[in-house]
């Protein structure tokens, strides 16, 4: 994770060379609360404000338009329906606008709304269902396919509100929800999704407990339902809320906060505005190359129980290329039990030794440089067998990463540990962190060994690489 020197001036914020942070002007923001802020082309945008009006609560859609580098000329969108509570826009595509729509019960559904016919709108089947509460919908693309991620509170969730998606056909159908997984979703709230397609990562906000303030923003790599390991969007959150991120292009895009500096009153519906953000591309020194720190966290799985399953040792002989060398001659058989299985094999699995021997070779070169790091890794098992050997055997998958590391590139590695240039600190979770979706009855094998709940528990992950 990367170490960032905050450099705080107002109304701007400049975290770092990198990312500048802007509130946007009073045509935007106002005493009332601003959010969901989507740039729809290059000269507009469409966002959401919430106020009290007249006694009563109202939600609205707002249409701006950029006029010399400044959001203008704010106006009542043309997709309101009267006497309807809307938030969260986004497009199916010319025909189609998808919202969330709040009845008088204060329950919230997913509605589709026909562009061509003022005031025509369904409830999307599927999606809604009495007593549940659907919103927060984003329509994007994956291999060619249109994909809606949601928040929802309906059952089968791993905690109070969950990030889910449907798969979209050709004729517009939506299909039955998935939940988006362990990785993502947590006890507490995961809300506010939007899937990047310039970096092909999930961005959502969650209030768990490892976070910097309330709600902070998430970022996670995969697709669909297979996601790895969330990173908290340091340098992005506060210690307020920070929510509603979203990409215009591969560089700039927009959050909702009300963090210090945001205007507000005391009304109920109030205080979150809408802040801009620009990545430069401009790097501040720290004499680490940047590209290192784009491949972490960095998750290495292996097959249940390695590697060593006849041993109850914390150290092995066996090095990780070994064990996923293994693992990767089992994506058939894998792929007969779980049908997504193939999918993790070969974006997930792959892609990641992949990256580590990319990390390896860039690290090496640091460290050739004359500097000096600490590398953080963590290690982790699924709950089958008891505590004790768990622990243990997420030890000796840190071991078979040692090993790997030390024969790398001829072995040149090894002096740096020794010479303490290259500092190993390990932290052996072992099963405390697992997910109840994973069984511990291995005579259950498809929640225990064949589920993606279960392969994406049996890792290590290269943390952070600090620079000494």
């Amino acid at each position: 994770m990367k170490k960032i020197v905050f450099i705080i001036f107002m109304p701007l914020f400049v975290f770092s060379q990198q990312l500048t942070i802007k509130k946007l002007t009073d045509e935007v923001n106002s005493k009332n609360a601003e959010f969901n802020f989507m740039q729809y082309n290059d000269t507009v945008a469409f966002y959401t404000v919430a106020r009290e009006l007249n006694g009563k609560f109202i939600s609205e859609i707002f249409e701006l338009n950029l006029v010399n580098d400044l959001w203008n000329n704010k106006q009542l969108s043309k997709y309101n329906l009267p006497s309807k509570h809307l938030a969260n826009i986004t497009f199916l595509d010319s025909s189609f606008t998808l919202f969330s729509l709040i009845d008088e019960d204060t329950i919230s559904s997913i509605v589709l709304y026909n562009n061509d016919k003022i005031d025509k709108y369904v409830k999307i089947p599927n999606l809604n269902f009495n007593s549940t509460y659907n919103t927060q919908p984003f329509i994007t693309e994956y291999n060619n396919q249109k994909v809606l991620y949601f928040v929802s509170d309906r059952k089968g969730g791993y905690g109070g509100l969950d990030i889910w998606l449907s798969m979209i056909d050709k004729n517009g159908n939506f299909g039955i929800p998935i939940n988006a997984g362990v990785y993502i979703n947590s006890e507490a709230d995961e809300i506010t999704p939007f899937y990047n397609v310039h970096d092909e990562a999930l961005y959502f906000s969650s209030n768990r407990l490892d976070g910097k303030g309330n709600f902070d923003i998430y970022k996670s790599y995969g697709a669909l339902n297979l996601w790895q390991e969330p990173h908290n969007m340091i340098s992005m959150n506060s210690q307020k809320d920070d929510l509603y991120l979203t990409f215009f292009d591969s560089s700039n895009g927009f959050f909702s906060s009300n963090r210090e500096g945001s205007t507000y009153s005391n009304s109920e519906y109030c205080c979150n505005d809408i802040y801009s953000f620009k990545y430069s591309g401009e790097i501040v020194s720290k004499s680490i190359n940047p590209e290192i720190m784009d491949y972490l966290p960095l998750n290495l799985f292996f097959h249940n129980d390695e590697p060593d399953s006849s041993t109850s040792s914390a150290l092995t002989s066996m090095t990780y290329k070994e064990a996923y060398i293994s693992y990767f001659k089992l994506k058939n058989l894998y792929s007969s039990k779980n049908m997504e299985a193939n999918f993790f094999f070969s974006n997930i699995l792959q892609a990641n030794f992949n990256s580590l021997n990319r990390l390896l070779d860039l690290l090496f070169i640091e460290l050739n440089n004359g500097k000096s790091f600490e590398l953080q890794i963590t290690g982790y098992a699924s709950p089958l067998h008891n505590i004790k050997y768990n622990k243990n055997l997420s030890r000796r998958r840190i071991s078979s990463f040692i090993n790997y590391l030390t024969q790398y590139n001829n072995g040149n590695f090894s002096k740096y540990i020794l010479t303490k240039k290259l500092i190993i600190n390990e932290v052996s979770f072992g099963e405390s962190n697992s997910s109840n979706y994973v069984s511990d009855d291995i005579n259950d094998k498809k929640n225990s060994i064949y589920s993606i709940d279960a392969m994406l528990e049996r890792k290590i992950q290269i943390v952070d690489l600090i620079l000494k």
